[in-house]
């Protein structure tokens, strides 16, 4: 059993590590995503916003992409739920909620 989460954990590890880094525009697309969806609203980024959840200026060190992605398209009946209290962004397209987490994903 260990030999299979260390190789699970090797191929995420891997994964990881190969991801395309983000364009510089793929990047100011993503901080305005981030604005405009009021991130700061609730989250400390680079010195600004508040402090009622977490920092995200390191949390690709906690999380995965796939991870962030996970919890910004939870339904909206598990949204407030357990440590979870985040908006829900249903409305928010696919494409916009995979470019914010693969740039929160980078934040290490």
């Amino acid at each position: 059993m260990k030999s299979v989460f260390f190789t699970f954990l090797l191929l995420a590890l891997a994964a990881n590590l190969h991801a395309e880094p983000l364009t510089k525009t793929q990047q100011q697309q993503a901080l305005r995503l981030f604005s405009a969806l009021g991130c700061r609203a609730c989250h400390d980024f680079e010195n600004s916003g508040s402090n009622i959840a977490g920092s995200l200026d390191r949390i690709g060190l906690k999380l995965s992409k796939e991870q962030i992605l996970q919890r910004l398209q939870l339904p909206p009946e598990e949204v407030g739920q357990g440590e979870k209290f985040m908006p829900s962004y249903q409305t928010t397209p696919a494409d916009q909620l995979e470019l914010l987490s693969r740039f929160l994903a980078s934040r290490k």
